[in-house]
């Protein structure tokens, strides 16, 4: 899974939390997540994408373009992705920068993608409803 952002999509977002989460929702999944985007409520999406966001911040991704890669996996994946062997240790990695991490997620073994992907955790999403990130 290979997602690419085009240069006017990486230009219609700023980093105010709900800006970001108005261009992912609208522009961004519309195009590439159709099926959540109309399965999820307009709300729920951004509340979704605001909550990824602040995980993405948590794991080190500051700029926004790995901020949007960082949400996508928790779309495409599962929203607990980086709690699974193969992202855990790559999420928690202080000496990569966001893009590297990114780089690094697209290229974990298809065993531990699938892993990830038959055992998503939606509580993710809401950070209140789970204990802290922790590696399983």
């Amino acid at each position: 899974m290979v997602i690419k952002f085009t240069k006017e999509q990486m230009t219609g977002w700023v980093d105010n939390d709900e800006a970001f989460a108005d261009w992912y929702v609208d522009d961004f999944m519309l195009k590439n997540l159709p099926d959540f985007y109309y399965s999820v409520s307009a709300q729920g999406k951004r509340e979704m994408t605001i909550n990824g966001r602040a995980y993405a911040r948590q794991f080190g991704f500051a700029d926004g373009e790995s901020q949007a890669h960082f949400v996508t996996f928790m779309w495409a994946i599962g929203a607990n992705f980086f709690t699974h062997p193969g992202f855990s240790e790559i999420a928690n990695d202080k000496d990569l920068s966001g893009s590297e991490k990114v780089d690094r997620f697209y290229a974990v073994p298809k065993d531990k993608a699938v892993h990830a992907i038959m055992n998503p955790d939606d509580r993710y999403w809401y950070p209140e409803m789970v204990e802290p990130a922790r590696s399983r």
